[in-house]
């Protein structure tokens, strides 16, 4: 895997990811100028793009080199344009050569083009995915969906029904959620997307061309590539990465595994008895980091074999954790994310835990420092530190940790008062839709920064505000930090500084339920626009 030209490129994106942070140094007045290296950016993802995979990066730390708004006020109507479909969190910006710009978004049962140039918004195709080839509400439909709930207001009575009866015209549950989110563009412009247990290859008819159609051009079932027996414990396709020598990376309940960008020669690690209900984080050397159910592992890729085997450099954690029905996720919730990237940083990677109480738990990616003395109360030497959270989240954390330099952020998104269905059985979608407007929602975020002289975290700050289910990056540029909120039936976007948890900006969306993602992301493509992958369909704001 460390070929001449991997090296190469290695060196030109460190000496171009490198960002600075300021922190106070312990016992001194001045402020100390501290550089921290962003994830190394992966040069078979799609080039100039903001967002070419999940999470902003393959570290999954929901970092943006873009600038934060940091503007306070109320979105103007004129500045929204929403294209009504089906639910969009999965996607990725593609940039074109000529500077046209689209984005690929992964639906229900779809995926579509959006051409965004100069202003547009608009659809420019879209192909179903097969098996999934049912009729779906179509735009007038779900005008009218979204106008019924606007007027219900905060009245549950009228605000979810309409909404519940959209939910399922489209299909939608908590067994397909994984269809479609965790996708990524490599760098020829294909884009890769999982439903059911396969990955799907998705390009441009006329590769390059902003108006193109698109097509499905190879599909694979994961269970195509094991045995009979292998194949009964897979179940929903969950996570996609790229390496960086250009693989695929999936995990999902069961099995971890590499194959080709043409999906072929796939290797594979199963985990018997271990389920993934989250994504995966990739680092610049072959190391694949995937939480369990039971535990948090490492696997490596060197380019020709997958390991699981710790003489070659693979290892697994056992973290705290106890059965919990109030959890989405089986075990930990979160995908893990990497801090640490410069040859001075600690390179530690991140979950929230599942214990009775839930900590923050960094644990060690590579060799454990030789003096490292196991952490009383951790369950391996391998965890470099756990603290437990002060917010109060009485389930597992289902959102993945932002991190930017030595800072750690984690919301809570576990529900007071979610909604069942008719047979007891948790509503996701409808538990999402109601949380902040005629439910309770998630209250509270907290922050960390990790010491490198101590070997420990401590809690910067904490912010009790009511959440929607929806992540918005860090911008290394502005320091800030974005928080998703839904209070009271509005939606806003409120800022706050990264270092000291100071509000920097407020700006209210309104009570649109498009502004609500269901578990999706906010994505600045560029200073004056944001892209929501809303639950009613695709969304942009503008300055």
């Amino acid at each position: 895997m460390k070929n001449l030209s991997l090296l190469i490129c290695a060196l030109l994106l460190m000496a171009s990811c490198t960002n600075t942070a300021k922190k106070q140094e312990s016992g001194q007045e001045a402020t100390k100028e501290v550089a921290y290296q962003l994830p190394p950016y992966n040069p078979f993802l799609i080039q100039n793009s903001h967002y070419p995979s999940v999470h902003f990066n393959p570290a999954q730390s929901d970092v943006s080199a873009l600038p934060s708004w940091n503007m306070s006020g109320t979105i103007k109507e004129e500045n929204v344009q929403w294209l009504p479909w089906v639910t969009s969190i999965g996607t990725v910006h593609r940039p074109y050569a000529n500077g046209e710009e689209a984005l690929f978004v992964s639906g229900t049962n779809k995926v579509g083009k959006i051409k965004i140039s100069n202003g547009a918004f608009e659809w420019v195709d879209e192909v179903v995915v097969p098996g999934f080839e049912y009729e779906v509400p179509g735009d007038d439909e779900i005008k009218a969906t979204v106008d019924e709930m606007i007027a219900g207001g905060t009245d549950e009575a009228e605000y979810l029904p309409p909404y519940a009866k959209h939910v399922k015209a489209i299909k939608q549950s908590s067994a397909n959620i994984g269809n479609g989110i965790y996708t990524m563009m490599d760098n020829e412009g294909n884009y890769f997307c999982g439903f059911g247990t396969s990955i799907y290859k998705v390009s441009d008819k006329t590769p390059g061309d902003i108006n193109s159609e698109i097509e499905i051009t190879k599909s694979f079932n994961v269970k195509d590539g094991v045995t009979p027996e292998e194949a009964k414990q897979i179940s929903r396709i969950f996570a996609l990465g790229m390496t960086y020598d250009g693989h695929i990376a999936v995990a999902m309940p069961g099995i971890i595994a590499v194959l080709t960008r043409d999906l072929s020669d796939m290797q594979y690690v199963m985990l018997d008895g271990e389920a993934v209900d989250n994504g995966i984080s990739i680092d610049d050397k072959g190391g694949i980091y995937c939480v369990t159910s039971k535990y948090m592992r490492k696997i490596v890729w060197d380019g020709t074999k997958l390991s699981d085997k710790e003489e070659d450099g693979a290892w697994k954690a056992a973290y705290d954790h106890v059965p919990n029905p109030k959890a989405l996720s089986r075990g930990s919730g979160n995908t893990p994310a990497l801090m640490g990237f410069g040859p001075d940083e600690d390179h530690l990677v991140f979950v929230a835990d599942a214990g009775d109480d839930i900590s923050a738990v960094a644990f060690w990616r590579d060799e454990i420092p030789e003096d490292f003395k196991q952490k009383e109360g951790t369950q391996s030497r391998r965890i470099a530190d756990q603290i437990k959270l002060t917010i109060d989240v009485p389930a597992t954390i289902e959102w993945s940790p932002h991190i930017y330099g030595n800072g750690v952020m984690m919301m809570a998104s576990a529900w007071e008062d979610p909604v069942y269905d008719e047979n007891g059985k948790l509503a996701i979608f409808e538990t999402v839709l109601t949380a902040g407007v005629t439910r309770k929602p998630p209250a509270a975020v907290e922050k960390w920064s990790w010491d490198k002289a101590s070997r420990s975290l401590k809690s910067d700050w904490t912010k009790h505000r009511g959440l929607q289910w929806a992540l918005h990056p860090v911008s290394s540029t502005s320091n800030t930090v974005t928080l998703t909120l839904a209070e009271n039936g509005i939606y806003s976007l409120v800022s706050y500084d990264w270092t000291t948890g100071k509000e920097v900006s407020n700006l209210v969306l309104g009570n649109n339920p498009i502004f609500n993602t269901a578990g999706g992301l906010f994505i600045p493509v560029d200073e004056n626009r944001i892209y929501i992958t809303g639950v009613m369909g695709p969304v942009m704001i503008t300055k």
